[in-house]
């Protein structure tokens, strides 16, 4: 009995005729099947194989059933991959149904878990027909025919090591200091008295020593500026108190400014030296001195104070008229004391020039933290700038600056470990840092733990941080090769991952132009090899050849790989080729 007319295969579809009896007899056609990608391709950790083909009409029997199960032959064994069953309009329970008279389209996909085993895979299929209960092999279908030949493992090349680590900004510049006294005046008085003070409240000349004695501690202080910061007792009319303080001001100033040139600040001559005053009368010191007091009306003068519905004018008439006994008692007592001026004298204190913090680093912890950050940041030589924010660390333990700077040290030294634990701290230190949450990210990346380094990037870049140069590499680990090449172009990196990206996405010449323009001391063996490859596909000779001797003179292991790596499958007979990797 004759059970099957035709069997077509197209991608992998054979043209079987099962007769009558116990023989099977089995024609073979021409495959006509496209294999996407071909050759195969890694992305991530995985293959995934997809295999499209039409079914031309009239070229499978109705009642068919033909059990297609392609594999990977490998030098250690074979890979079976799933099976489905194709079968003409009359067969039943098969996955595909092809009409017998019109043919039909099928689509096949299967997705495997890389290993290296199958980097020289050759993708075959394998065909078994439905004999009764059972499937049987149909013997030279297997093996027949090359579907695709080996798989392209560039994308492995990405690297995921330090190299988008973000470090505290270097903002080593001068600050301004101020160093502040209070000074006092006797009442309706403008011209400054250093000896002017009243018995158990103040004392002016004590207040100048005191000044004095701050500005001589640091012989490298700088004055920039000196400045009154004048406060009225609110008993007077605030346009009279205006008056009285620039003639305050004025004497005040002269009088400082002899004193500091007395001191050695020879800067006072200066006409860049910045003065000024500014003038306030003090409810706000009236109202705690008035609250401090034991006085009997405190509290009904206190609500004066606080109403804010009548002007300070007005309040002291208020407190005058309701309770004279408390001004009458308290205006030598509590107001003199508001009769005063802030003088500040703005200065800085130079900075340490870089030959003079280098000539540190045998007593680093003399070092303020701003040196100790400048230091490092100028500091070439990884184990001496860990050196340096280990000391920031201990000297520092509440700055979160160090702590993110070592981690990100330790992590460009291999120690992941280390600075993942480095970067914890600064992470508790200063929760939601767009650095420390950039850094962490860069930790898990390097751990291959991708999920958990995009969530750490997406919080970073909702802080205001820039992960794109980690979010790039993911997406090249992931196979998505177009937003690998957008968010590498925004970390504005050109390096080795975006050249990869931009080679993984289609454009070779993009990726050569990359290498090309990178400087000498960043060009490693992976350079020139994905420039070769780049060369392979722009079938330019000459850049490949040229990439992969340079390649192999910086890592002779690449001779073998080169010889089974099917970016190089179209010159692996070529002499020049041979030449080149030898």
């Amino acid at each position: 009995m004759r059970e099957f007319r035709q069997i077509f295969y197209s991608v992998v579809f054979v043209t079987a005729a099962v007769v009558s009896g116990c023989g099977v007899k089995t024609n073979m056609l021409n495959n006509n099947y496209t294999v996407t990608p071909n050759p195969l391709e890694v992305k991530g950790d995985t293959i995934t194989i997809t295999i499209n083909a039409n079914v031309p009409a009239k070229s499978i029997n109705p009642k068919a059933n033909i059990q297609f199960q392609p594999y990977l032959s490998t030098a250690k064994g074979e890979v079976a991959l799933k099976a489905v069953t194709i079968g003409g309009e009359k067969a039943t329970g098969t996955d595909i149904t092809v009409n017998s008279k019109t043919g039909g389209k099928i689509s096949y996909t299967e997705k495997v878990a890389y290993n290296a085993d199958l980097e020289r895979a050759t993708l075959y299929p394998n065909f078994s027909a439905k004999v009764g209960e059972s499937y049987k092999e149909i013997p030279t279908a297997k093996g027949s025919k090359v579907l695709a030949e080996g798989t392209v493992t560039t994308p492995l090349l990405a690297k995921s090591g330090a190299g988008s680590m973000v470090f505290d900004a270097d903002n080593y510049v001068s600050s301004d200091e101020n160093k502040m006294v209070n000074i006092y005046f006797a009442k309706d008085i403008a011209k400054f008295n250093a000896g002017f003070k009243i018995k158990g409240q103040f004392d002016n000349e004590a207040q100048i020593n005191q000044l004095k004695g701050l500005l001589k501690s640091d012989k490298n202080w700088v004055v920039k500026g000196i400045s009154i910061n004048a406060y009225a007792s609110p008993d007077g009319e605030l346009s009279r108190n205006q008056n009285l303080s620039k003639g305050r001001s004025e004497s005040s100033l002269n009088y400082f400014k002899k004193e500091l040139k007395k001191l050695g600040f020879t800067e006072v001559n200066d006409q860049t030296l910045k003065m000024g005053y500014t003038l306030a009368e003090d409810w706000a010191g009236y109202e705690k001195a008035v609250a401090a007091s034991m006085h009997a009306d405190k509290d009904g003068v206190l609500n004066i104070i606080k109403n804010k519905s009548v002007s300070d004018e007005e309040k002291e008439g208020l407190i005058k008229r309701n309770y004279p006994k408390f001004w009458e008692s308290t205006k030598n007592t509590l107001l003199p004391a508001l009769r005063r001026s802030e003088l500040v004298v703005t200065g800085q204190k130079p900075l340490k020039s870089d030959d003079e913090l280098k000539a540190n680093l045998a007593k680093l912890e003399t070092l303020n933290e701003a040196e100790l950050l400048h230091l490092a940041a100028i500091t070439p030589d990884m184990e001496t700038k860990a050196k340096i924010y280990t000391v920031m660390t201990t000297k520092f333990a509440q700055d979160w600056r160090g702590f993110n700077d070592l981690g990100a040290v330790q992590l460009s030294m291999s120690k992941t470990s280390e600075g993942l634990a480095s970067l914890n701290t600064a992470n508790s230190l200063s929760p939601e840092n767009a650095a420390v949450l950039t850094n962490l990210g860069n930790a898990y990346l390097i751990q291959k733990d991708f999920n958990k380094a995009g969530e750490f990037y997406k919080a970073a870049v909702a802080k205001g941080g820039n992960a794109s140069y980690g979010m790039g590499v993911i997406a090249i680990k992931k196979g998505n090769y177009a937003d690998a090449v957008a968010n590498l172009n925004k970390a504005d990196k050109k390096d080795f991952n975006l050249a990869l990206a931009q080679l993984l996405n289609g454009s070779a010449a993009d990726a050569k132009t990359t290498i090309d323009n990178m400087k000498p001391e960043e060009m490693t063996w992976e350079c020139y090899y994905v420039r070769a490859i780049a060369g392979a596909r722009m079938a330019n000779q000459d850049v490949m050849n040229t990439n992969l001797t340079r390649s192999i003179q910086l890592n002779a292991e690449l001779r073998n790989k080169a010889k089974n790596d099917v970016e190089f499958i179209k010159y692996w007979s070529n002499p020049a080729f041979q030449a080149a990797i030898r």
